[in-house]
């Protein structure tokens, strides 16, 4: 009797499961739809968001939606980047929007640690970081990764950011001042940790959420390059390198958006036992789209009036271009206003062409958005020629002129056209970044100044009692041997 009776319970509780057996086994051959937004490097544009909001409140039937950001969400807006709370704008718009997460991008580190915490506590989405380790007080570790539902999906996120900041060191690229306490790794170093991760979160799927830049272009690892070497990943959403990319190596999809806010991606995977079995991407024009969210745009429209940064401070005779002539302005004002012998920029730090007409403040921290402080150096001839030789990158310059000389290197002139001799001593007027990279080549700062490089520049257009007048200048210099 006792015997029939625990058959009868045994059978009972294995009727009992056999439904929610069927329903997991029908779920697992069930093909899902799961729908991914994504920007990249909008560089503290927020124009368009406005239409973002539009656009996902219109797929707010879509169950399976995700919204993620792949890094540089600041650095290149003076509305967001002055505004009393550093990238307090972009960060108020993506909570609106939804955002799930971001991965970090090195122009996040650009305000400093403290600016960067406020950030991340104001937001109201992840932000994460795989191969970045802190031991500062100012910043606290981000999570490496983030694991969400959607739909009865299960999708795990690895962010990580790119580290050839400096010659010799893993750090990404902006001022090493900004870093202290933080180390970086490359990402090709810790990936590998994460190959059984998706079977550990027992996830559908596993995406990096990646600021590495595409391609070998970029020293280190790329996109192309971790596709390669760990096609665990199911697929790259990336940044960085602000390029379009919708290609798939070795079986991993990758993705990128181009920069600026210009853009939104919209992926479409189907996924069925935990693969993709189909996708689709759709690059969406965001400047064409025809329609906004009132209530995001009158938000922008506030943080856009802000009156200080219409004053004009003087005028522009030609429409200059960031990659030609307005490295030509840009180290003549530092030149100028320190009167120094001689003035260089890295082009990177120039981020925007200065359009004829009236200038106003907003242009100039347009051109220059990262609060690089402004320093002078007295250097021999001698040691600018081995830094231009030694550091192998290009740079606008003013005050000398610059050649390449087979079989002899780097000849500085002065503008008669006198070759200086090795020691005669130059004072250089420099923003405080170059030399914080090529630290090795540069003695100590004889001076450095209380102003950053963009407000010693308006003061240099305040003072000048003539238009700019750049049409033809072309200052750039690269050493070749």
């Amino acid at each position: 009797m006792k015997s029939n009776i625990q058959i009868s319970c045994l059978l009972t509780v294995l009727l009992a499961f056999l439904p929610v057996s069927c329903e997991n086994s029908e779920k697992q051959q069930k093909d899902t739809d799961l729908v991914i937004f994504f920007i990249n490097d909008n560089h503290s544009q927020i124009d368009n968001f406005s239409k973002i909001k539009s656009i996902i409140d219109e797929s707010a039937d879509e169950e399976n939606v995700i919204i993620v950001h792949s890094g540089d969400m600041f650095s290149g807006n003076p509305v967001v980047d002055f505004h009393p709370y550093k990238g307090y704008p972009v960060i108020d718009l993506m909570n609106r929007i939804g955002f799930d997460m971001a991965t970090l991008g090195n122009h996040e580190f650009d305000y400093g640690q403290e600016v960067l915490k406020e950030r991340i506590d104001q937001a109201e989405f992840e932000m994460l970081c795989a191969n970045m380790e802190s031991e500062s007080p100012l910043l606290e570790e981000v999570p490496a990764s983030y694991t969400l539902n959607k739909g009865g999906l299960k999708i795990s996120f690895i962010g990580v950011i790119e580290t050839n900041g400096k010659p010799g060191t893993f750090i990404p690229s902006t001022h090493p001042n900004k870093l202290e306490g933080l180390t970086f790794y490359d990402a090709g170093e810790i990936l590998g940790n994460y190959s059984d991760f998706k079977d550990d979160q027992e996830a559908d799927l596993l995406i990096l959420l990646s600021h590495l830049g595409h391609n070998s272009d970029y020293n280190g690892t790329c996109d192309y390059k971790v596709a390669r070497q760990f096609p665990f990943f199911d697929a790259i959403i990336g940044g960085h390198s602000h390029s379009i990319q919708d290609t798939t190596i070795n079986g991993v999809h990758i993705y990128q958006s181009g920069a600026y806010l210009n853009y939104l991606g919209k992926i479409t995977f189907t996924v069925k036992k935990r693969k993709i079995i189909s996708e689709d991407f759709e690059l969406i024009n965001l400047n064409e789209y025809p329609s906004s969210d009132e209530e995001i745009q009158s938000l922008i429209d506030s943080y856009n009036n802000n009156p200080i940064f219409s004053e004009v401070i003087g005028t522009n005779s030609v429409h200059m271009t960031r990659n030609r002539t307005v490295g030509c302005f840009y180290t003549d004002a530092l030149r100028g206003y320190l009167d120094t012998d001689m003035s260089i920029q890295n082009p990177g730090g120039i981020r925007a062409d200065l359009d004829e007409g009236e200038i106003e403040i907003l242009e100039i921290y347009g051109i220059d958005p990262f609060n690089n402080g402004l320093t002078e150096y007295e250097m021999t001839v001698g040691e600018m020629r081995a830094f231009l030789e030694g550091s192998g990158a290009g740079f606008y310059y003013s005050g000398v002129i610059l050649e390449n000389e087979p079989g002899y290197g780097v000849v500085i002139k002065d503008m008669e056209g006198h070759i200086y001799e090795d020691k005669h001593i130059l004072t250089i007027a420099i923003n405080d970044y170059i030399p914080e990279i090529y630290d090795n080549y540069f003695p100590d700062p004889s001076v450095i100044y209380d102003i950053s490089t963009a407000d010693a520049i308006i003061q240099y257009v305040r003072n000048l009692t003539e238009p700019l007048y750049y049409e033809s200048c072309n200052r750039y210099f690269r050493y070749e041997e």
